[in-house]
């Protein structure tokens, strides 16, 4: 019967140097930051309005109106939705100046369906 000896390393182990961690922590950080800034929009579910009010995905056009009031900026565009070859519920757009940029809030009909956010850029 044969003796077993225990598998030795044939690579010794690895010495763990900080520098390597320091660098990605850095680059990770720096690149976050970049990201943010070159953001070009996004998309929230909710806007907090000047008078203390939230405006939410869906909320009704009346509602929106009596929180915010007519739009300072007049982009009211209107579309239609095709779905199966009939033509559904028409939709539109509202565009609010906010303190850090452009809020676009989308309707399906008279309901609230998607709040978009363009950064204002100084």
């Amino acid at each position: 019967m044969k003796q077993m000896i225990p598998f030795k390393h044939a690579v010794p182990p690895r010495r763990h140097s900080p520098i390597p961690g320091a660098v990605f922590l850095v680059s990770a950080i720096a690149l976050a930051m970049i990201s943010a800034a070159m953001a070009t929009s996004w998309e929230t579910s909710t806007m907090r309005t000047p008078g203390g009010g939230i405006i939410r995905v869906g909320m009704t056009r009346q509602e929106v109106l009596k929180e915010l009031g007519q739009p300072q900026r007049a982009q009211a565009s209107t579309h239609s939705t095709v779905v199966g070859g009939k033509s559904t519920k028409k939709g539109s757009s509202l565009t609010y100046r906010g303190d850090d940029g452009l809020y676009t809030i989308t309707f399906s009909g008279e309901q609230v369906v998607r709040i978009v956010v363009l950064p204002k850029r100084d």
